[in-house]
C-alpha cells in the first residue's frame, strides 16, 4: 500500500535528470576532483530517495498517468455475466498502470490510476413488459455507479493527500442466447456501452532529511541534505466504451468471460511542483582531493509543471472470472490495451436478485 500510494503521487521529476526528486549541486568551492566526489554522493542520495518511485521524462509520466486513469475504470461497473433477474447492488475497485519500463532510470512503470465504484443495477424487465427502443427488456441491464473518497496519510517522510471522484453508467444487451446449463454451458454474446468519468488529485509532500557521511579514496563527505518539495498532480478522464463479450458457465457456481473493446477517451493529467527548501551544504575533508575542506551547496527541487492528454482511442482485450454464489457475485477482471503497456485490474462484490 505504501508503494502504491507513493507511486500514485507520481510527482516531481526534473528535466535534467528524470527522477521524481531532483538534488542539484549549485555551487562547489573545490577543484574538479572534489566536485566529482560531491556529485557522486549527491547522486547516491537522490537515487535512495527515488527508490520506490517511477522515473522518466515528465511528459511521459503525465501521459502514463492519464492513460492509466482512463483504463482503471474498465470492468469495474459493467455487467458481463452476473445473472440477475431484477436488480443488484455492489462495490468495486479498479487499478490501472502503464508498465512501460525506463531502463535508463531503472523505473518499472510510467503511470498509475485508481477508480472506485458503488454500483446499482437493474434488469429492464422490472420496468418494461414489452420491447422498448427495439430492445427486449429481459436481455437488457443497466448499471449506474458513483464513488468519492479523500485520503490524508503519512508514509515515513512523505505525506499524501488524495481526492477521488467517479461516476457513470453502463448498459448491456444479450445479443445472442447461449446454450447448455450451469454445469457447463455457453453464456451467449453480450454488447456493452456506457460512460465513465473519473478524477484523482494528489498533493504530495516529502520531507528530505538525509545525513551524509561517506568516505571514498581517503576523502570524507559529511553534511545533511534537507528539503520540503511539494507537488500536485491531477488526472481525469471521460470514457465511452464499446464492447462485445462472451463467456461460459461451469460447475454451477463459476463463470469465465472474455471479449474485445474500444474506448473513446477525453482527459489529461497535469502536474505542478514547488520548491520549498533551504540550500544544504556538504563538506569534504581529508585526501588529496579535499585539501582546504571544500564545500558543495545542494538544492532540492520539485519541478513537473507538465501536462499530457490521454490516448483518445483504446483497443483492448479483457477477461474475467466470477463466482456465482446464492445472491452473491464475486468477480475479478483484467484488461490489456493493445499496442501499449497499459493494463488494468478490477475486482468487486455484488448482491444479485
Amino acid at each position: 500500500m505504501k508503494k502504491l500510494l507513493l507511486t500514485l503521487a507520481l510527482t516531481l521529476p526534473s528535466l535534467s535528470y528524470a527522477q521524481i526528486f531532483d538534488l542539484s549541486r549549485v555551487a562547489c568551492t573545490g577543484g574538479a576532483a572534489a566536485c566529482a566526489l560531491f556529485d557522486a554522493e549527491i547522486q547516491k542520495v537522490e537515487n535512495e530517495i527515488n527508490a520506490d518511485l517511477p522515473a522518466g521524462d515528465p511528459k511521459r509520466l503525465m501521459e502514463g498517468m492519464a492513460n492509466s486513469q482512463a483504463a482503471s475504470g474498465k470492468g469495474v461497473a459493467t455487467d458481463y455475466i452476473s445473472h440477475f433477474d431484477t436488480f443488484m447492488v455492489g462495490a468495486g475497485l479498479g487499478l490501472g498502470a502503464d508498465l512501460e519500463e525506463n531502463k535508463e532510470y531503472d523505473s518499472d512503470l510510467s503511470g498509475i490510476g485508481m477508480m472506485g465504484a458503488v454500483q446499482v443495477g437493474l434488469n429492464m424487465s422490472a420496468i418494461f413488459d414489452n420491447s422498448f427502443l427495439g430492445l427486449e427488456p429481459k436481455r437488457t441491464t443497466v448499471v449506474a455507479n458513483f464513488f468519492t473518497f479523500n485520503l490524508d496519510r503519512d508514509f515515513d517522510e512523505n505525506n499524501v493527500k488524495a481526492e477521488m471522484i467517479s461516476f457513470g453508467f453502463s448498459g448491456t444487451y444479450k445479443w445472442i442466447d447461449g446454450n447448455g446449463n450451469r454445469l457447463f454451458g455457453w453464456d451467449g454474446v453480450r454488447l456493452h456501452t456506457g460512460y465513465q468519468y473519473s478524477s484523482v488529485k494528489f498533493a504530495f509532500t516529502s520531507e528530505i532529511n538525509e545525513e551524509v557521511n561517506e568516505t571514498s579514496s581517503g576523502s570524507t563527505i559529511t553534511g545533511t541534505i534537507t528539503g520540503d518539495p511539494k507537488a500536485t498532480i491531477e488526472s481525469s478522464s471521460h470514457s465511452i466504451p464499446l464492447e462485445i463479450s462472451s463467456g461460459v458457465n461451469f460447475l454451477w457456481v463459476m463463470s469465465f468471460y472474455g471479449g474485445l473493446g474500444t474506448d473513446l477517451n477525453i482527459g489529461s493529467a497535469e502536474g505542478k511542483g514547488d520548491l520549498n527548501a533551504e540550500d544544504s551544504v556538504l563538506t569534504c575533508t581529508g585526501g588529496a582531493a579535499c585539501g582546504g575542506n571544500p564545500t558543495a551547496t545542494v538544492r532540492a527541487s520539485a519541478n513537473i509543471d507538465e501536462k499530457a492528454e490521454v490516448n483518445p482511442f483504446f483497443l483492448r482485450g479483457f477477461v474475467g472470472l466470477q463466482a456465482n454464489l446464492p445472491y452473491v457475485r464475486i468477480y475479478a477482471h483484467a484488461n490489456k490495451v493493445f499496442g501499449t503497456e497499459v493494463y488494468s485490474f478490477a475486482t468487486g462484490l455484488r448482491l444479485a436478485f
